[in-house]
């Protein structure tokens, strides 16, 4: 089993139990760390329109995905404005079925 496997597999057994609270800092910075040595970037980008970010990033994406019983987890960088449209269109989705339901 890779390193990290049995936490990724803890992590999502709690996301299933508790779908909105989700502890991501540690998790985004190995993960991010993990991601520039992978493809050996020394400037930090955005994960959706490619800008470079300064410092710390605005915020983080979240990829979840699993192959057999193997759970995959990526907290990707993203820059302010990306960060702040997810989040509100996020938000958005959440007052809509809200309001449907």
């Amino acid at each position: 089993m890779p390193e990290g496997a049995a936490e990724a597999d803890l992590r999502f057994a709690r996301m299933q139990a508790h779908p909105f609270c989700i502890s991501v800092d540690a998790v985004a910075d190995h993960a991010l760390r993990a991601r520039q040595a992978d493809v050996g970037a020394t400037e930090l980008r955005c994960d959706v329109c490619d800008a470079a970010i300064e410092g710390e990033p605005a915020g983080r994406g979240l990829y979840l995905w699993s192959r057999g019983d193997e759970v995959r987890v990526e907290e990707p960088a993203l820059c302010g404005g990306c960060a702040v449209a997810i989040g509100m269109t996020a938000l958005s989705a959440w007052n809509a079925e809200e309001e449907e339901g």
